[in-house]
């Protein structure tokens, strides 16, 4: 059995997310491999009381560097760009605690596992003679400058700046070192691909960092009025939440739905929402009451510009939703034909016709999105975690035949 030291600084059981996503593959890989695991304490009660229920307890062991609160509501709060400095001060702990095990352990492959974003690799590549994974890794690319002005002269600049940094900041030292000394890269999206093959002669290979959990399949009414759109997310800049209401505009003659889960009504611009009567707000709801909300409705749409792979995404597949979205980044790589529909995404005008088009089209061909909900649960099996954990177990037996020659 293949002997795995994952460093995952969050993870954590029934949550979505970096931590959610790390339980997954830390879970779903203990099924075959005998893993141990380095991450914060935020959860080590909630992971201790988990991994009691799990039938492969004995191959699993977890290994805690606890933070602050202080360090953690940085964490939480994403633009707070002082988390880094603590988090590679928790990387040095952890990398000292990873020397640790593989001293007293027999560690045959090492993954650096999260945070997924390419800023934050870790230092496991100072480990010598054990062969390092690095990824699912993701964060590359941005979002286009015809967007970005519809965030506000603040937004703008904001984005653009991001942008600028995320073409240069490869070069800093731990990342291209990360880069060029990790035996095997996972990228989680063509584009996070096509950016760390520019520094290595090698293959990266794509595998996007979350799967399809629980597949939900059951019968669907896809003939009634209304047809129920669903939008799952938060209210930033880079969810593009208004694009959505002015697609509804487009929409208002005909009998179509949204139904907003993550935004608090209260908290969109009022201008938005003028003549807006078929939107529903749902603020906070638990993962059950999406569920339900998931199997109501007829449609994901995913306005999105910047994502990894949603969670989103892969909940509305395994409920045998259709998913029409942009065909960037993570929901474009799990999107196909089969499944959903993607708009290019070119600017905001063209992307709110396209979108309006498309929708008008499901909502008069009811026979189309039928065809797509068979095709959503096909491709929720295709991305099943059981498949994601068979194909990266491939890929560590590869690299160990390698690593031996």
């Amino acid at each position: 059995m293949i002997s795995v030291l994952i460093n995952a600084y969050a993870c954590a059981p029934n949550m979505g997310s970096e931590p959610g996503m790390a339980w997954n593959w830390v879970v779903n890989l203990s099924k075959y491999c005998k893993v141990f695991v380095i991450t914060e304490g935020e959860w080590q009660k909630e992971i201790g009381i988990a991994i009691k229920e799990l039938p492969q307890i004995e191959n699993i062991s977890f290994y805690y560097i606890p933070v602050s609160e202080k360090i953690r509501k940085m964490c939480w709060n994403q633009g707070d760009w002082r988390f880094y400095f603590y988090y590679h001060k928790w990387q040095k702990k952890a990398l000292a605690k990873a020397k640790e095990i593989c001293e007293s352990q027999n560690i045959h492959i090492l993954h650096q596992l999260n945070m997924i974003g390419y800023r934050e690799p870790g230092l496991l590549w100072k480990i010598k003679n054990i062969p390092l994974v690095w990824g699912p890794v993701g964060g590359f690319g941005g979002i286009p400058l015809s967007y970005t002005f519809e965030f506000g002269l603040k937004g703008a600049i904001k984005q653009i700046l991001k942008n600028l940094i995320n073409r240069i900041q490869v070069y800093q030292p731990n990342i291209y070192m990360s880069v060029k000394k990790a035996h095997l890269i996972l990228a989680a999206n063509t584009e996070s691909k096509l950016a760390l093959q520019r520094f290595r002669s090698d293959e990266v290979f794509l595998i996007n960092e979350t799967g399809a959990n629980q597949i939900k399949k059951e019968s669907k009414n896809f003939n009634t009025d209304p047809l129920k759109l669903i939008w799952i997310g938060k209210n930033d800049n880079r969810k593009a939440f208004p694009l959505a209401l002015s697609v509804m505009k487009n929409l208002i003659k005909y009998p179509i739905e949204l139904h907003v889960i993550g935004i608090e009504k209260s908290n969109v611009d009022k201008s938005l929402l003028v003549d807006l009567k078929k939107v529903y707000f749902y603020a906070r709801m638990t993962h059950k009451e999406v569920q339900e909300h998931l199997s109501k409705c007829h449609v994901l749409f995913f306005t999105s510009l910047n994502e990894g792979t949603p969670h989103a995404v892969i909940e509305a597949l395994s409920n045998g939703l259709p998913v029409i979205c942009h065909d960037v980044y993570g929901q474009g790589d799990v999107i196909n034909k089969s499944c959903g529909i993607k708009i290019k995404m070119i600017n905001p005008k063209r992307s709110i016709e396209e979108f309006s088009k498309e929708i008008i089209k499901l909502f008069s061909k009811r026979e189309i999105l039928e065809k797509l909900s068979e095709g959503a649960y096909s491709r929720a099996f295709e991305i099943s975690w059981e498949n994601k954990i068979t194909g990266l177990i491939n890929l560590y037996t590869r690299l160990l035949k390698q690593h031996r020659n």
